[in-house]
């Protein structure tokens, strides 16, 4: 006797096209391609901040083919938070210097920070991007997820975090930026050859870096020529 005691439900003869998965958009630095690409996974876990009843650690980096996210929890003695979901990374418009900041600083100088409103965009930044979101945890163990685009050179790579309120003075953690790189080349397609999405129910074509729209009208349907007029007529 089967130990599941239901039998498989009909299944439509075609996919739906809503619940279906298409190619990835390429906007690397928008969110994690985490529907199409299986991260290779550094697990670096070290302390980035502490004082006495909190630590700000880092679990573990997912590396993606052209970013990568930082898995921090923050761990405390005391509730933190009454609904982990809620997090405590907050980009604000007006940034909270007294709530915990993160950062990055690249090789070459370039930075980003929650200190910022980080909005997803069409097209690709010029600076860094960093993107930091709640995952979950619970009241004394809240974890989160720190999407960083681009991948950094080599060179340190060096992480910064802040939180006045909890009395963890700026500090900064030095990560090998080559080795982060390096990692990229294991990430792992997992649907290659997907279809890409249509736009407006119009066909997609790339065109170098720009996409065109090409309408599918159909088969040409041949017609008979009007006869022309005679010169002169």
């Amino acid at each position: 006797m089967s130990f599941f005691t239901g039998g498989p439900r009909e299944r439509p003869l075609f996919p739906v096209p809503e619940q279906e998965l298409y190619a990835f958009s390429g906007r690397h630095w928008t969110d994690p391609p985490r529907e199409h690409i299986v991260p290779a996974v550094l697990p670096w876990a070290q302390p980035l901040g502490r004082s006495e009843r909190t630590v700000v650690a880092l679990r573990a980096i997912e590396v993606w083919p052209e970013a990568l996210t930082l898995r921090v929890t923050v761990y405390s003695r005391d509730s933190l938070v009454d609904d982990p979901a809620e997090g405590l990374i907050d980009h604000r418009r007006k940034p909270d210097y007294n709530g915990l900041l993160i950062g990055v600083l690249y090789a070459d100088g370039s930075r980003a920070s929650s200190e910022t409103i980080s909005v997803p965009s069409a097209s690709e930044p010029e600076a860094p991007v960093l993107r930091a979101q709640p995952v979950g945890g619970t009241r004394f163990a809240v974890d989160h997820e720190v999407f960083l685009w681009p991948l950094p050179s080599a060179g340190p790579l060096k992480l910064v975090v802040q939180w006045a309120d909890r009395e963890i003075p700026e500090t900064r953690t030095t990560l090998d930026g080559g080795a982060i790189r390096s990692a990229a080349k294991d990430a792992a397609e997992i649907w290659p050859g997907l279809g890409r999405r249509q736009v407006n129910g119009l066909p997609v074509r790339r065109v170098g870096k720009q996409v065109a729209l090409t309408p599918d009208w159909g088969t040409p349907v041949a017609r008979p020529e009007e006869p022309r007029p005679a010169p002169g007529e």
